[in-house]
């Protein structure tokens, strides 16, 4: 008769979950952000220029950027929030999409200041 395997499984860290919400809650409104700033170029450029008078470009500014004042924060936020639950985790894959998703954050911000610049600089 031998000696008998005990076989017990570890179980994983947890934390990975954290570090996916919290990129995807980041990147769900890049693509809004990256909108927003490209028709805020456009809008100031066609206010400087000689063209008077709103076209749609305006009123999708608007649009955009009305939604945005609820929208970008809401996300940004959350996305914080679990990249901070991300990072306190102890799965290493974890700690670096938590760390992602707040260099996401911190680059989007001066987007966000480009992007809304029709109504910072009138």
């Amino acid at each position: 008769m031998g000696r008998m395997a005990n076989i017990t499984s570890l179980p994983a860290p947890r934390g990975r979950g954290w570090g996916i919400l919290a990129l995807v809650a980041v990147a769900l409104p890049l693509p809004w952000v990256f909108t927003l700033v490209v028709l805020s170029l456009v809008v100031q450029s066609r206010m400087a220029g000689p063209l008077s008078g709103y076209g749609p470009e305006f009123w999708f500014y608007g649009a955009i950027a009305s939604a945005g004042l609820l929208f970008f924060p809401a996300f940004f936020l959350a996305g914080i929030a679990f990249a901070i639950a991300a990072i306190r985790a102890p799965r290493r894959a974890s700690k670096i999409m938590g760390w992602i998703a707040v260099g996401i954050t911190l680059i989007t911000i001066p987007l966000l200041w480009v992007g809304y610049g029709v109504w910072i600089n009138p």
